[in-house]
């Protein structure tokens, strides 16, 4: 809610008059699911699947949280460091998940581009990943949660979730509350990943995987191999 103040109040300077509808389409879908979440409580949250996507490079440069050291005013000063920038060869990572974890992990193919047919083509090994590690969902139905892409909203991928039988919940336009994989999957897999380089994209994948499958990390969720 206060990123949504800010926005209509500090950045597009709306004002509310008597006389006026105190609403805009930026709140209709943050209000629609929380009234579904007062009305069906956790079931509504363990039925939410979720995706997106992000590019991970051959070389990430290191966070300046994770590249801190605690030094003693004493201490001589620490050796400059130069300004480290991300590689240009990179891999575009699509990650579909749940609040139990990973269900299902697609790598772009070098050339190729997101649009509808490729994403229709993913929802259905998304649909074989949770036959597999969800059957008890599909009885209850899935709850889809994706941003305003174009290739999401597509007329052909709008037929597809029909026929999946998936229900889409409302996103509003440009609103990074609901975002989770930014803060929740994709910050701290960067975090691992940076400082560390790579010399082929399959290297990247097998990092990526290998670090969505750590038992012991406690801030993701597991993914099978398999």
């Amino acid at each position: 809610m206060g990123t949504v103040n800010t926005i209509i109040h500090e950045h597009l300077h709306f004002r509310a008059h008597a006389g006026c509808r105190d609403s805009f389409p930026l709140l209709t879908g943050t209000e629609e699911l929380k009234e579904r979440f007062e009305r069906e409580g956790q079931d509504f949250l363990d039925r939410i699947n979720t995706c997106d996507e992000t590019w991970v490079h051959h070389f990430t440069p290191e966070s300046k949280r994770a590249s801190k050291l605690w030094k003693h005013a004493d201490s001589p000063p620490p050796p400059k460091k130069f300004r480290a920038i991300a590689s240009a060869v990179k891999v575009m990572a699509s990650v579909f998940w749940d609040k139990r974890g990973v269900i299902h992990v697609e790598f772009l193919r070098c050339g190729a581009t997101i649009n509808s047919e490729y994403y229709c083509r993913v929802l259905s090994d998304v649909l074989t990943r949770l036959r597999k590690k969800r059957p008890g969902l599909i009885t209850k139905g899935v709850l889809f949660l994706q941003d305003n892409a174009r290739a999401h909203t597509a007329h052909r991928t709008t037929c597809t979730l029909q026929q999946l039988g998936w229900e889409v919940l409302p996103h509003p336009p440009y609103n990074p509350d609901l975002a989770p994989s930014d803060f929740h999957l994709f910050g701290p897999l960067k975090e691992f990943l940076g400082g560390q380089h790579f010399s082929t994209d399959d290297e990247v994948k097998q990092a990526v995987l290998g670090w969505f499958c750590r038992p012991t990390n406690p801030s993701m969720p597991k993914l099978s191999r398999h």
